[in-house]
């Protein structure tokens, strides 16, 4: 075995779903001419030798497809500019990282559709390669809009799972139809998270929702902010 190399997402709480992954023609030609197995299934790739004279370094490039639509809108790659081509790269000692490539010098992109990032191994064969590439997960602001009777009301949102350092929460919009509350810091968007937030009564502390539901991949909208600037935030509507 010389490279054993898993793949996953922070959005599916470190599930190998939603990749597909194809090695490039140069990549393929080498596996041919070294004779090297290469095993791709479930979000993990396998290469193996089946001889001991095995080439001494190689670099393997393999693009990764997004098989579920939902990881192109919570992913953030940060520090690769809007028109690069992101590239995990991994060392021969296995450690990771995430670097922007010029598109232009990946001409395959062009005939390829729905490629996400780049694979991009580095082997000496010194030693087996073995990790775990983790795409990041976006973090935004959440927002939790209210209708109903629920938006006459002052309310406060309690971060049960933080007690000693919780997520505040400042209404931001009100009006006789809906309030909108938006958290003041950004947090993680993770599917199938365990909700942290509850809905309470800001004059009795009464607990009104125990449970409100996570944001998702599908919740992000505009909202202006309590001192006037517009930024897209995860938003969550809870009507009673």
């Amino acid at each position: 075995m010389l490279v054993d190399i898993s793949l996953c997402h922070e959005y599916f709480n470190g599930s190998s779903c939603g990749f597909k992954v194809i090695p490039s023609r140069e990549t393929a030609e080498i596996l041919k001419k070294e004779q090297l197995q290469c095993h791709i299934y479930d979000g993990k790739v396998r290469v193996v030798a089946p001889k001991d004279d095995v080439l001494r370094e190689f670099t393997l490039f393999f693009y990764v497809k997004a098989t579920i639509a939902d990881v192109w809108n919570v992913t953030c790659f940060d520090g690769i500019a809007y028109d690069e081509f992101p590239v995990a790269e991994v060392s021969a000692s296995g450690e990771v990282a995430f670097v922007g490539r010029n598109k232009q010098s990946i001409p395959d992109l062009n005939r390829m559709f729905g490629v996400f990032f780049g694979l991009e191994i580095h082997s000496d064969s010194s030693k087996k390669i073995e990790c775990t590439v983790t795409v990041p997960t976006k973090k935004m602001r959440w927002g939790y809009c209210f209708s109903g009777f629920y938006a006459k009301r002052n309310l406060q949102i309690n971060d049960a799972l933080k007690a000693d350092d919780p997520v505040q929460f400042d209404c931001v919009e009100k009006t006789s139809r809906f309030s909108l509350y938006v958290s003041r810091c950004e947090i993680p968007i993770v599917s199938g998270a365990p909700p942290r937030f509850q809905l309470l009564d800001s004059a009795t502390s009464k607990v009104l929702i125990k449970r409100l539901p996570n944001a998702n991949a599908k919740s992000f909208a505009k909202a202006r902010l309590d001192d006037g600037t517009r930024t897209i935030v995860a938003e969550c509507f809870v009507d009673p």
